[in-house]
C-alpha cells in the first residue's frame, strides 16, 4: 500500500468482470487452465499495481461491517463488536480509521 493519503479509485463490478474475463482468457492461451481464484487473485493484483481496487464485498454479518484494502488489495473486515463507539477498526493484523481516504466506514 502506499503511504499518500490519496484514495485508490474503486472499479465498478461490470469493470471488474471485463478485467478478469480478460485475465483468465490470457491465462488459457499461455498454458493450463487456471483456477477462479488464481485468476481473480492475479486480476487483483494487476488492479493494484495500476493503483485501483476491486470493489469491495457485501460485509459479513455479526461484526462491524466497515471495510479497508490491506497490501495486496485484498478488502479485510473490521472484527470489532458492530456499533462499535470508535472510528478505528481493525482485523485484528490491520488498523485504519473511517477517515482514510480507502475505508469504507461502516454501513447502517
Amino acid at each position: 500500500m502506499d503511504d499518500t493519503n490519496t484514495a485508490r479509485r474503486v472499479i465498478t463490478e461490470d469493470e471488474y468482470q471485463d478485467a478478469a474475463k480478460c485475465v483468465r482468457e490470457a491465462a488459457g492461451r499461455s498454458g493450463p487452465r487456471l483456477s477462479r481464484a488464481a485468476t481473480d487473485d492475479i486480476t487483483a493484483t494487476l488492479l493494484l499495481s495500476a493503483g485501483l481496487l476491486t470493489p469491495p464485498p457485501a460485509p459479513e454479518p455479526g461484526t462491524c461491517t466497515a471495510l479497508f484494502p490491506d497490501d495486496e488489495g485484498m478488502w479485510v473486515q473490521c472484527e470489532e463488536e458492530p456499533g462499535h463507539a470508535d472510528t478505528y477498526h481493525s482485523d485484528g493484523e490491520i488498523e485504519w480509521t473511517d477517515e482514510d481516504p480507502n475505508a469504507v466506514p461502516p454501513q447502517g
